[in-house]
């Protein structure tokens, strides 16, 4: 059985939230460790491109779901890690 998971809008203020660094779940999976730091520090930057910045956060879950499962849980159906 597969679950299917729809990725929030890039409208969801919960992606900003977690861009900006107001929410800061502990990741488990390594890879959106390494991501969230990019990000984050692009996010802060004055010229950002949030929404681009967003849409790959979004394009990131979207791919990688199988193994970011947990991540994503925790920061869009408020599970604790």
């Amino acid at each position: 059985m597969t679950d299917t998971i729809e990725i929030p809008s890039a409208a969801d203020p919960r992606w900003d939230a977690v861009l900006s660094g107001a929410v800061r779940p502990a990741y488990k999976c390594l890879a959106l460790r390494i991501l969230m730091i990019r990000l984050t520090h692009a996010y802060a930057r004055d010229d950002a491109d949030r929404p681009a910045l967003v849409e790959e956060l979004r394009r990131f879950f979207r791919d990688n779901l199988r193994f970011a499962r947990e991540d994503y849980a925790t920061i869009f159906q408020g599970k604790p890690q």
